[in-house]
């Protein structure tokens, strides 16, 4: 009796742990990572499993509870591999989105989501595996694909009778992989590719020959069907240590790739996120003259007395370079917005100054859906642009007014006029201004409002 009331106990907490995993998969606002739903899906079939084993001891060593498990495991496979082909949004997956297939949009999602070269996608991935690409990704996409169908080994043989014989099983497996990728290209919730099936088919078929090994079988029957099948210690023994092994290997690849990626990110903010202290070797007093030390497409940087060849740039504790020539280096090609950071943490003074003419607008934007404000979309039309060109910068202090600088570029002697349009992520416009521009002889810009 004792064994009976143990076994529901233990058959409603794995609903507990199904339930919370269902609502994982199909609630918007809840959301669990991979190993958590997993945890929850092992939990569930572990009291499954002890649940139904002591209701088997109550009824007498039946298997047949544990039986009924195994259909159960199945549907939770099946339901666990369903969400993540073709539902799971951190799969990337869209759900079963019903397009029209001779539509253009549908044209377009086949030309960039299908692969029919062999080892096309394998390789790329490889190759990418002593890089920045994300661990998780190859990973996924590798050892992935190669385990998602192993599960099918130990469950088609034991509850079809007829999947026991390879080709049945393969000819099943294929039939399955196969389904899995056209309904992921018929409606454009994944991508078909060759190289997922090859790696899907691949791991199903090692697995059905490592389950049809006596010993692992036997062993398999024992623990699931609670059957009384003779196995030697040291055959025990050699499945744990082979266990053990396969375990260690995918743990030291991991390992092994997360190194890769963080030696790759170490070197990688090396050169684009540099440490920098700058060094001001200039004496108390010098030459009052301003002294360019950079300059871009719209502005020109001074230093406030002339001291470019005094002022250093000390790169991640191993190199010195004068910020003039720093600003220049292609390795580091580092922003002058950020110098200028540092030039202001270490109190260097400097002058921005503006090189062309420009227009001064401030712009007021409505809050956007995730309560901030996004920058308006900016239009600009000149009619004669062989005389004038232009460029914008604007700034924003995490408000609603964009403060924008329309920079007029000359290119000869001339007059035109320039439309400036601002417009939300509608297209709605916000703003809308005119102005005329004369150019002289010696490329001085004046602008006029038109009303």
């Amino acid at each position: 009796m004792k064994n009976k009331i143990f076994s529901i106990i233990l058959y409603i907490v794995a609903c507990l742990f199904g339930l919370v995993y269902l609502i994982s998969e199909f609630l918007p606002d809840f959301h669990l990572s991979e190993f958590g739903r997993v945890f929850l899906l092992c939990g569930s079939c572990l009291f499954l499993y002890f649940g139904a084993f002591l209701l088997s001891k109550h009824k007498n060593n039946d298997n047949k509870p544990m039986r009924i498990n195994l259909w159960i495991f199945f549907i939770l496979y099946i339901l666990l591999l369903v969400t993540l082909t073709l539902f799971d949004a951190m799969w990337g997956r869209n759900g079963l989105t019903f397009i029209n297939w001779f539509s253009e949009e549908f044209v377009y999602f086949v030309k960039h989501s299908v692969n029919f070269i062999p080892f096309k996608t394998i390789i790329e991935f490889i190759k990418e595996f002593n890089s920045m690409y994300s661990s998780r990704t190859i990973l996924l996409n590798l050892f992935g694909n190669f385990i998602a169908l192993m599960p099918m080994a130990f469950f088609l043989p034991l509850l079809f009778k007829k999947e026991s014989k390879f080709k049945n099983y393969l000819i099943t497996i294929i039939l399955i992989v196969l389904g899995i990728e056209l309904t992921q290209l018929l409606t454009a919730s994944g991508r078909f590719d060759i190289d997922d099936f090859i790696l899907n088919v691949s791991g199903a078929t090692l697995m059905y020959f490592i389950l049809k090994m006596k010993s692992v079988n036997k062993l398999i029957k024992n623990i699931f069907l609670l059957e009384k099948n003779k196995i030697s210690k040291k055959s025990i023994i050699r499945i744990i240590v082979s266990i053990l092994i396969v375990l260690l290997f995918a743990i030291g690849i991991v390992k092994f790739r997360n190194k890769l990626y963080n030696d790759n990110y170490d070197e990688y903010n090396k050169t684009h996120n540099p440490q920098i202290t700058i060094i001001d070797e200039s004496e108390n007093t010098c030459d009052q003259a301003l002294d360019l030390f950079y300059e871009d497409d719209l502005y020109k940087y001074y230093f406030t007395c002339m001291k470019s060849d005094k002022v250093y740039a000390f790169v991640n504790d191993e190199e010195k370079y004068l910020v003039k020539d720093f600003m220049k280096n292609e390795t580091y090609n580092y922003d002058i917005d950020r110098m200028l950071q540092r030039l202001d943490f270490y109190k260097v003074d400097y002058i921005k100054e503006n090189k062309y003419e420009y227009i001064t607008l401030n712009v007021n934007v409505p809050n956007n859906s995730y309560g901030g404000y996004s920058s308006p979309n900016i239009y600009i039309n000149i009619d004669n642009k062989n005389i004038l060109s232009a460029d914008y910068d604007y700034e924003n202090e995490y408000d609603a007014t964009f403060n924008y600088k329309i920079h007029l570029i000359p290119k000869e002697i001339g007059s035109t006029n320039i439309d400036i349009t601002f417009k939300d992520n509608n297209e709605k416009v916000l703003k809308f201004y005119k102005y005329s521009i004369s150019i002289d002889k010696e490329l001085n810009v004046k602008f006029e409002e038109i009303k």
